[in-house]
């Protein structure tokens, strides 16, 4: 009888987002074997694709970082579930618990992506909001915290940012921040860009970049601000980048921040967590920090609890 050790692999796990993709090789027990990072997001997946090629530019991609690992189950989530990706995943309307058993399959010459739907806050009176993607990491964080059962505010800085209010395992509110999207426009177009440098992490340059988001002006003037300081010799044009990274920041921590009365979590990419940590701190606010692997264990929870596993457990304990 062949046994299922905690090395074998048992799931590919996918966050599939606007800008890259980051891919997981699980074990059986959701261990990360093996990690893979690419820029292959939905904008360049679909530059300049006709929409009738969408999924085999998609298909493609997905083998493109699966490489040389074995084909087993797989799960993600993100942008690839979104209208112009692979498959349109849909949404579910909160207040919703994170519990995502129906998922939408997406066949594929080597077998069935299972992709998770986002979560969605419908328009009225005002905007509504969508979270794709950042729902799998939400699950992960509970896990992390001990699934506690009081009210949790979770803050995942991203290309877009969601500030998220989860209670008793429920999301019931978040909000969308387009700070890293901003960013990318801001350093690659337009005046700044001319004025920018080749990026040198500069920590003084961000600091007072956050303390000028933080007494702002209004974000388009405190942005604009970085190109006199430039021009005045007070900034190095490659601490232009760093600067504007602060202001933008502190203007996103100044507009959601709300008096905690709950802990307050961070999630994803370390260097990001580490500038939002420091923004929240000069703010009076601590936050305790988890890594960007939550979503990898937010996907194996949600494939566990899908039961797509299932099939592979029962072949390899088969006597």
């Amino acid at each position: 009888m062949s046994l299922v050790t905690d090395t074998e692999p048992g799931l590919i796990a996918l966050d599939w987002g606007t800008s890259g993709q980051r891919a997981w090789l699980l074990d059986t027990e959701g261990e990360i074997l093996d990690a893979r990072r690419t820029s292959r997001g939905l904008l360049a997946i679909t530059e300049g694709v006709d929409p009738g090629d969408r999924a085999a530019a998609y298909e493609s991609a997905f083998r493109e970082i699966r490489g040389d690992w074995p084909v087993l189950p797989a799960i993600a989530s993100g942008m690839v579930g979104s209208a112009q990706g692979w498959v349109d995943a849909g949404y579910r309307t909160v207040p919703a618990r994170l519990d995502f058993t129906s998922l939408v399959p997406v066949p594929h010459r080597d077998g069935v992506l299972h992709v998770v739907p986002g979560l969605r806050i419908p328009s009225g009176k005002s905007p509504g909001d969508v979270i794709r993607g950042e729902e799998t990491q939400l699950i992960g964080v509970l896990e992390a915290l001990g699934d506690p059962g009081g009210p949790v505010t979770v803050v995942l800085p991203g290309t877009h940012s969601k500030w998220v209010r989860v209670e008793d395992g429920i999301v019931t509110d978040f909000a969308t921040a387009m700070t890293g999207e901003l960013y990318g426009l801001l350093i690659t177009h337009g005046i700044l860009a001319r004025t920018a440098g080749r990026a040198v992490r500069d920590d003084a340059a961000f600091s007072r970049g956050l303390a000028a988001g933080r007494r702002s002006r209004g974000l388009a003037t405190e942005a604009f601000g970085a190109r006199p300081l430039v021009l005045d010799g007070v900034l190095e044009p490659a601490s232009l980048p760093d600067y504007l990274s602060g202001v933008l920041i502190a203007d996103e921590v100044s507009q959601l921040l709300r008096e905690p009365d709950s802990p307050l979590v961070l999630g994803g990419d370390g260097e990001l967590c580490r500038r939002y940590a420091q923004a929240l701190a000069e703010s009076g606010v601590g936050a305790t920090v988890l890594s960007e692997e939550i979503a990898a264990r937010g996907l194996w929870r949600i494939a566990t609890a899908a039961g797509l596993l299932e099939d592979r457990l029962e072949r390899t304990l088969k006597p």
